[in-house]
């Protein structure tokens, strides 16, 4: 009793936290992105076993450079324009590649991450390059006439939490076929089809209420979520039994670490992009 009382109080707070840092404002948005980056890449390294200082040193200033360069990107738009198109560039259409590749890595050329070079690349790839991409996600619209940020990246977690929700309930009432039994034995093929049920449900909501100031269209944003969510679970979960560890950490009281809450987020936010890309440039 004692230890779900203290799942539910920090998890009640990490909601808070997360709700307040992606509606405030954009500063906000870019501290909590960076602050969830960078702990989720320590996480990683520690799951990696990456002791090499002068990696890790390399690793975090590549990192603040890469948050430096989105977050200014990210101010500007929001004081200098209506609409925020940063992430219409061509040219990023790098960043899902380079995270499709760092997939293709974990799940098929593990041994890859057995050299500290690889364990560098692969966290500022698979783990660093989501959560700055997450600030082009935004768009902007007026408010009483002051300027303010629209909700993507809070529903985007929104989503998540519903997947995840509803496909523990589904998979706990009529689950009987395992999705990945080598990796994660809790999953089921009918909890992860519950899942993507109830996250376009969801996704049909917010567009029915909120869809006129979001960008894209939010039951195929469901659907990406419900999808792609659970694969990003098994990401970690494949990276964590290569390794031979349990948890990425206890950072998050009764939850893990940060690594643990939004391996998830990290595989959906790169093909949440894709898809924004697709849609606003052909």
């Amino acid at each position: 009793m004692k230890n779900l009382a203290v799942r539910a109080f920090s998890g009640l707070i990490y909601a808070f936290i997360i709700f307040l840092g992606t509606t405030i404002h954009p500063k906000g948005l870019i501290v909590l992105m960076m602050v969830f980056g960078l702990f989720s890449l320590y996480e990683f390294f520690k799951i990696t076993q990456l002791k090499n200082k002068l990696y890790q040193l390399g690793a975090l200033i590549v990192s603040l450079l890469v948050f430096g360069y989105y977050g200014k990107e990210f101010l500007g738009a929001f004081e200098n324009s209506n609409h925020y198109f940063f992430h219409l560039r061509s040219l990023y259409f790098i960043i899902p590649v380079l995270f499709v590749f760092s997939i293709y890595v974990i799940f098929k050329s593990t041994n890859e991450l057995l050299n500290d070079f690889g364990k560098v690349t692969l966290g500022l790839t698979y783990v660093i390059a989501p959560f700055a991409v997450a600030l082009t996600l935004l768009s902007f619209t007026y408010n009483l006439g002051e300027k303010v940020m629209n909700y993507e990246v809070f529903f985007v977690f929104l989503l998540l939490w519903c997947s995840d929700t509803f496909a523990y309930l589904t998979g706990n009432l009529i689950g009987k076929h395992k999705l990945a039994p080598k990796i994660s034995g809790a999953k089921t093929w009918e909890g992860f089809f519950g899942g993507i049920v109830f996250t376009i449900l969801a996704g049909f909501l917010i567009q029915h209420f909120y869809g006129e100031n979001l960008h894209g269209n939010w039951m195929i944003i469901g659907f990406i979520v419900a999808a792609l969510g659970p694969i990003g679970d098994l990401t970690e979960s494949k990276l964590k039994r290569f390794f031979n560890v349990k948890d990425s950490s206890n950072l998050i009281p009764g939850h893990g670490g940060f690594l643990d809450r939004l391996d998830s987020f990290i595989f959906v936010v790169p093909f949440v992009y894709l898809y924004y890309l697709l849609v606003y440039t052909l």
